[in-house]
């Protein structure tokens, strides 16, 4: 294949994957702009999003930053992978104990309800744990916006973790 129509491949999903990390985020160029107090300029944003203009190392990097994305998912749409994952398991217990309060972060609320997704499309409704995998983490981490890491410890801290004995 000729390598000018791999670049413009990656160049194309690079933009697409910009365009949909914002809407995701449900923000505007124009928000984007104010947000980042003018570092990200919506006009140039744009650009990125529709392959206009030339994407910088720099600029992916503030960009990946603004969103708290990793730059390996906003680049590639992957997660980078590091060697063997410990096993997550949740106690779902200790999830539901937490379902509802009010002082729940957005972040472990879209945990909750991601991890309820799990629980509905295994049909796994009597369990008191929840062995989370792989795909399951990675999908988690690139929702929430964080690594494999970050997450560990956003569950840990909680109390959703159960470890191996």
């Amino acid at each position: 294949m000729n390598q000018g129509i791999e670049v413009n491949r990656g160049i194309e999903e690079i933009s697409a994957r910009l365009r949909a990390i914002r809407r995701s985020k449900n923000l505007t160029l124009a928000e984007i702009e104010l947000l980042s107090k003018g570092k990200l300029h919506a006009v140039s944003l744009g650009s990125y999003e529709r392959g206009d203009r030339a994407l910088t190392v720099k600029k992916a990097l503030e960009i990946a930053q603004f969103y708290e994305i990793p730059l390996a998912y906003l680049l590639t749409g992957k997660q980078a992978q590091v060697g063997q994952r410990e096993r997550t398991v949740i106690d779902l217990r200790r999830l539901r104990s937490l379902h509802g309060k009010e002082n729940v972060s957005l972040t472990l609320q879209i945990v909750i309800s991601f991890i309820g997704g799990i629980i509905k499309a295994r049909q796994d409704f009597n369990g008191e744990v929840l062995s989370l995998r792989d795909n399951d983490c990675e999908y988690l981490t690139i929702s929430i916006g964080c690594s494999y890491e970050e997450l560990r410890l956003l569950l840990s801290g909680q109390g959703l973790i159960i470890s191996a004995k």
